[in-house]
C-alpha cells in the first residue's frame, strides 16, 4: 500500500510540476490571402503537440480588403500602406485584443508595399498595451521583401517597451522573376495555382523549415532558450541583394507616397496623375533599377554585403541577423 500510495504521488507532483512548466501564448494575425495563416499553422502545430496553450486571435478590418485585388484598388491602397501614421478600424472584439502575463506574443503580418499591412499596423498604433513588457516573436509571410516592414514594427515595439525576442520570416524561395510573375497573377486575378510558372508564394520547403523551427521552439524553457534557438535556426534569412533593393526602394515608397498625398488635396484627376507616374516609375526600378543593383553586388560582393549588413543591423536595432544567404 506506501508503495502504491507513493507512486500515486509522484504522478501527482508530475502533473502539477508539466502544469507549471506549461508554456501560453497568443497569436495575433490578419491574413488576406490565407499565406499568413499557413505558416502560422506549421509553426505553431509543433507547439500545441507539445501542450503549449496557444491562443489564436484573428484580427479583422472594419471593413474587409478585397480578394483578389482589382487592379485600382490594388494601387490607389498605395499611399496609405506607406503612411506610418494611417491606420484602419478593426472589428476584432476588443476584449479579444490582450494578452496575458507570461505569454508569450507572436505578432503575426504580411506585407504591403514594404510596410505592414494595415490591420497589422492597426493592433500596433492602437493596441499598444498587448506587446508592452511583453516578450514578442514577429512572424512574416511574404514574397521575399520584408525588411523595411520589419524595421517599422521593431521600432514601434521598441518604443512601447515591448522585449523583442527574434524574427521568423517565410518567403517564395524561387527566382525573383517567377515570383513577380505568379505573385501579381495571384493578387490581382486571384490564381494561386497552376501556368507555366507553377504555385504562388510561400511553398513547401519554406513550411517544413517552420515547422522544423516549430519543434525546436516547442522545446525551450524561457524567452532566453527562445532567442538562442531563432538566432541559430536562422529564422530569419537575409537575402543581401534583396534587402538592398527593400530598403532602398522603402525609401522611395514613403516619398511616393507623400507626393501622391499631397496631389489628392488637387483632386481626382491630380492623384490619378501622380499614381500613373508611380506605377511607371514601379516598372522603370524592376526593369532596370534591380538589375543595375544585382551588377553592384556581383562586383563588390563581401563589401556589399557588409554595408547592408550593417544598414540592417541599424533599421531592425539588432547584430545577430544572419547576413549573406545566397541570392
Amino acid at each position: 500500500m506506501t508503495g502504491a500510495s507513493e507512486t500515486e504521488a509522484s504522478r501527482r507532483t508530475d502533473r502539477r510540476n508539466g502544469a507549471e512548466s506549461t508554456r501560453t501564448a497568443v497569436v495575433f494575425e490578419y491574413s488576406q490571402t490565407g499565406q499568413l495563416i499557413e505558416s502560422v499553422d506549421a509553426l505553431v502545430a509543433p507547439l500545441v503537440a507539445a501542450n503549449w496553450q496557444v491562443r489564436r486571435v484573428r484580427v479583422e478590418p472594419a471593413s474587409p480588403f478585397p480578394f483578389p485585388w482589382p487592379v485600382t484598388r490594388f494601387f490607389g491602397a498605395f499611399p496609405a500602406c506607406v503612411d506610418e501614421e494611417f491606420t484602419v478600424e478593426l472589428s476584432t472584439p476588443a476584449e479579444r485584443l490582450r494578452s496575458e502575463p507570461g505569454e508569450l506574443v507572436l505578432f503575426a503580418y504580411q506585407v504591403w508595399y514594404l510596410a505592414p499591412s494595415l490591420p497589422a499596423r492597426t493592433l500596433l498604433m492602437r493596441h499598444r498595451e498587448i506587446f508592452a513588457e511583453r516578450d514578442v516573436v514577429t512572424v512574416v509571410a511574404c514574397r521575399n521583401m520584408w525588411y523595411s516592414a520589419a524595421g517599422e514594427v521593431h521600432r514601434r515595439l521598441t518604443a512601447v517597451g515591448a522585449r523583442t525576442v527574434g524574427a521568423v520570416a517565410a518567403i517564395d524561395t524561387r527566382p525573383q522573376a517567377i515570383t513577380l510573375v505568379t505573385t501579381l497573377r495571384w493578387l490581382l486575378l486571384g490564381r494561386r495555382d497552376g501556368g507555366l510558372f507553377g504555385r504562388a508564394g510561400v511553398g513547401s520547403d519554406e513550411l517544413s523549415r517552420l515547422a522544423a523551427l516549430g519543434e525546436e521552439i516547442s522545446a525551450t524553457k524561457s524567452s532566453d532558450d527562445l532567442a538562442t534557438v531563432l538566432r541559430d535556426a536562422d529564422a530569419a534569412p537575409v537575402v543581401p541583394l534583396l534587402a538592398a533593393a527593400d530598403l532602398l526602394a522603402g525609401s522611395v515608397f514613403r516619398r511616393w507616397g507623400a507626393g501622391i498625398r499631397w496631389a489628392s488635396e488637387y483632386g481626382v484627376a491630380a492623384r490619378v496623375a501622380a499614381l500613373t507616374a508611380f506605377v511607371g516609375s514601379l516598372g522603370v526600378a524592376i526593369a532596370v533599377g534591380f538589375p543595375a543593383l544585382a551588377l553592384a553586388r556581383l562586383l563588390g560582393r563581401a563589401r556589399f554585403d557588409r554595408v547592408v549588413g550593417t544598414r540592417l543591423d541599424r533599421v531592425l536595432g539588432r547584430s545577430t541577423m544572419s547576413v549573406g544567404a545566397s541570392s
